[in-house]
């Protein structure tokens, strides 16, 4: 993290005060702040219908409406479709105080189902993801390179590919109301976040954004037997047939009291991995890939929020334009207790289930386009997105 030159900053300020026409002195006496959003999901693939973790969703969570707002009823998608499974995204900043977020989201394969706090706007997905809205987006990407004085009057318009559009959320060291009571487990750890800002629209708080979408995307891992494969010498076949990277790859198979863990840091699209199986024999496979998974997730320079951040002549963000949103992950990784809620979470699920289990991390920039973002904040702080995005497949029949 940046070492603090706060005093030498401030002494710089001075100066440019001093030295400088007192408009241009208030533009560069300040620095903004960084707005750090951490966001979290699974993207589920099962035929079978396996239940939610964590008991599922709070009741008062948002849905889409009988009355044509969602494009296609999830009961009319196919049942080997992915379902894009509590996406939860939460907010830190070192400034204190309050801060104004516009946020919106996009599902590039299918429709949003639920949602937290409630939007503005909710576009069908038949609408989001035509080419009438890829064409729209690309005239606004034009409009926000144009210098903000001279822009044509009026607001830009929210983007047209996002189906989930909240106008503004307020983000406060604490909740202006008591939050809803729930059991959801998950939803409780992640209230004890530590440094995480409530989040606030419409009169609903919560410690987090929540945003949920079926898709048809397909599980982009085929396994199949190698050419050796032997009932005693059973070699495997993993092949990534998707079309970007995957990291983190896991294979986990139980049978008979006995355990193995297969893991590959990343396979490349068209990458095929082999391996037998039964040279991968594990005690406790589980522990095993979490322990990996905190090594993999963990923001090692920053574990946890760092609220005493400050910035050096290196590092200070001015003049930054509200209406030009953060769209594009930095990194994957999050805080220590951020990937300890995941895996409190999603653990039993993605390393602890009988049978075979596939699971792997999406490569950020490919998470970008399948389930596109637009950040806005103030001009005050500068947005940090981070985006850890998980693959789980679920009762793989081993070949």
């Amino acid at each position: 993290m940046v070492a603090p030159f706060r005093s030498r900053l401030l002494a710089a300020a001075a100066l440019l005060a001093l030295l400088a026409p007192a408009g241009a002195a208030r533009a560069k006496s300040w620095c903004a702040y960084p707005l750090w959003a951490h966001e979290w999901g699974v993207q589920v693939f099962d035929g079978g219908g396996a239940p939610k973790p964590g008991g599922g969703l709070p009741a008062w969570f948002h849905h889409a409406t009988a009355g044509g707002t969602s494009a296609t009823p999830v009961r009319a998608l196919p049942r080997d479709s992915g379902e894009r499974d509590l996406p939860v995204l939460h907010f830190y900043t070192p400034g204190g105080g309050d801060v104004a977020v516009g946020l919106e989201v996009g599902f590039a394969h299918g429709a949003a189902t639920a949602w937290y706090p409630d939007v503005d706007a909710l576009r069908p997905a038949a609408e989001a993801n035509s080419k009438g809205a890829a064409t729209a987006r690309e005239a606004l990407l034009a409009a926000r390179q144009v210098p903000p004085g001279e822009r044509a009057p009026g607001v830009l318009p929210a983007d047209p590919t996002r189906q989930l559009v909240w106008e503004r959320l307020d983000l406060a060291a604490a909740a202006p109301a008591p939050p809803r009571k729930t059991d959801a487990a998950w939803v409780l750890g992640a209230r004890a976040l530590d440094g995480a800002l409530w989040a606030t629209a419409h009169g609903e708080s919560e410690r987090f954004v929540f945003y949920e979408a079926k898709t048809a995307e397909k599980a982009p891992l085929a396994l199949s037997r190698g050419p050796r494969w032997t009932a005693a010498r059973r070699e495997l076949v993993l092949e990534n047939t998707g079309a970007a990277t995957l990291h983190d790859v896991t294979l986990v198979h139980r049978e008979g009291g006995r355990a193995f863990l297969v893991t590959f840091a990343r396979l490349d699209k068209g990458a095929r991995a082999t391996f037998v199986l039964d040279d991968f024999a594990a005690a406790d496979p589980r522990a095993a890939a979490e322990a990996q998974a905190r090594a993999a997730w963990v923001d090692p320079a920053d574990p946890k929020p760092d609220m005493a951040w400050s910035w050096d002549f290196d590092h200070c963000v001015m003049m930054r334009d509200p209406a030009v949103p953060v769209e594009a992950a930095a990194d994957h990784r999050l805080y220590r207790a951020e990937v300890d809620l995941v895996l409190a979470t999603w653990g039993p699920r993605l390393y602890g289930a009988d049978g075979t289990t596939l699971a792997y991390r999406e490569d950020t920039a490919a998470l970008d386009a399948a389930m596109p973002l637009s950040v806005y904040t103030d001009m005050r702080h500068f947005v940090v997105l981070h985006r850890l995005g998980l693959g789980l497949v679920e009762h793989v029949a081993l070949p």
